[in-house]
């Protein structure tokens, strides 16, 4: 009919809605690809973000923690008006101030004028002091004989009044500390490496100035210079002891050579012995007469006695040369397996530098020598077969109980952080040697030269 549309081809349409749903999506698949990596992208720069932001949170926190255990000191601050002003602080600061430890370095402290007027003169002039002191400190750190670097701590003054009443507390006094290695006078020092060693210290530092030893140097390896508050008292009570912080995974022979390289113009001769070997003297009665008769240059070599667990299992509050008196015996069934193995006395003119083991050090004239004037050694000097006894010795107190090996084998670990001995045949080992030969030479000395432990003959060991 005229001016009627004829109805629409049915077919036709749905294959036109057909071809334009072909067309669309590909475009909406495009469009879900990209929104994901949108979304991804977004998902790891908010994890990125959220990550940094805690990262400065634990920082700010520990910064936080760290100055709320902060003690008094003084403090440079800054003011609104851009100068500088001294306060003492208990860590607190505001929005306007920059804290500052004066015991930092002294590139680390502004340059700016210093504003008094809070604090008057006074509190300028420590100021100073503590600066010029941090200054010298630093330099000396720096430059250091040994070129160990470590934190250089400048030990109080020994009490020379507290000093003076020592004499009835040793069978011999203590040996005058103005005598040193000029003027023909002879002083001999001993150097040891101290790791969670507390509990035997004193009774090894007692004994050794017992034998008339000058001055003791020890090397804390403990991570917070524990030693130090001890290091104060002891010289507070008059006695020359001097701890140096060294704290981390070391050799042995580092610290043996820190304290020859930085105190060889300080005495004649240096022992070098760890806190369980004490040195026993057959022949002499101080230390000084022995080596003026047997160490003429070099370094002189000195036995071991090693002592056993002598059936006891745990620690007790008694002196080690009280609870251990059997040692290895001189028949080869009873010796030890490091029967041969030494530790050295060195004439400290005569140092040729960084050792090559903990027994034996390096000399620039003279060798190793034993106490026969002779000696068969291994090539680094840490055995001596022939191995004389009759003038010196140094009964080693390798063990003490079964309990104490493992726990300084196999839980406190040496100071190059080895477990050394923590091992199945070792621990074995402590529990069956015993020790065969009876000897208490080492604790009659003691309670000889330093009386006051004659007190503790009234205490059994029941452990």
């Amino acid at each position: 009919m005229a001016g009627i549309d004829p109805p629409p081809d049915v077919s036709t349409a749905a294959a036109a809605d057909a071809a334009a749903t072909t067309s669309i999506r590909p475009i909406r698949l495009r469009s879900i690809r990209t929104l994901l990596l949108i979304s991804i992208l977004l998902t790891c720069m908010m994890a990125a973000f959220l990550t940094q932001m805690a990262g400065m949170s634990h920082e700010q926190t520990k910064m936080n923690d760290q100055s709320s255990f902060a003690a008094p000191h003084l403090q440079l601050r800054h003011t609104n008006d851009s100068s500088l002003s001294l306060s003492l602080s208990m860590g607190v600061t505001t929005d306007n101030e920059i804290r500052r430890n004066l015991s930092e370095p002294e590139g680390s402290l502004p340059s700016e004028a210093i504003n008094v007027t809070e604090l008057g003169e006074k509190a300028a002039q420590q100021y100073e002091e503590k600066k010029q002191q941090q200054q010298q400190q630093q330099q000396q750190s720096n430059n250091r004989p040994s070129g160990v670097v470590y934190e250089y701590i400048e030990p109080p003054p020994i009490n020379l009044t507290a000093r003076a009443h020592l004499s009835n507390k040793f069978r011999f006094g203590l040996p005058d500390l103005s005598h040193t290695n000029t003027n023909n006078n002879t002083t001999t020092a001993l150097c040891g490496i101290v790791k969670d060693a507390e509990a035997y210290l004193d009774e090894w530092v007692d004994y050794h100035f017992g034998l008339g030893f000058h001055s003791i140097y020890l090397i804390d390896n403990s991570d917070k210079h524990e030693l130090k508050s001890w290091q104060d008292k002891r010289r507070n009570a008059g006695y020359s002891v001097r701890v140096l912080p060294k704290p981390g995974t070391h050799r042995q022979m580092y610290g043996y050579h820190m304290c020859a390289a930085e105190f060889k113009n300080d005495h004649t001769f240096m022992a070098f012995f760890d806190v369980d070997e004490f040195l026993v003297l057959k022949k002499h009665i101080r230390v000084d007469d022995m080596l003026a008769d047997h160490l003429k240059e070099g370094s002189l070599a000195i036995s071991w006695f090693i002592f056993g667990s002598g059936g006891t299992s745990t620690y007790a509050p008694l002196p080690v040369t009280k609870r251990f008196l059997y040692r290895d015996g001189g028949w080869k069934n009873t010796r030890h397996s490091h029967w041969k193995n030494v530790k050295s006395i060195l004439k400290l003119e005569d140092y040729g530098n960084y050792p090559q083991s903990p027994h034996s050090m390096k000399t620039k004239r003279g060798g190793w020598k034993d106490t026969n004037g002779g000696g068969t050694f291994d090539k680094i000097g840490a055995v001596n077969e022939d191995r004389p006894t009759d003038v010196a010795v140094i009964h080693h107190y390798k063990y003490l109980s079964p309990k104490e090996f493992h726990w300084k084998s196999c839980v406190r670990k040496t100071v190059d952080d080895k477990l050394k001995g923590c091992r199945r045949d070792k621990q074995e080992a402590v529990d069956s040697f015993k020790g065969d030969v009876f000897d208490d030479s080492a604790w009659t000395m003691l309670k000889k030269n330093v009386p006051k432990y004659v007190m503790y003959d009234e205490f059994e060991d029941f452990m």
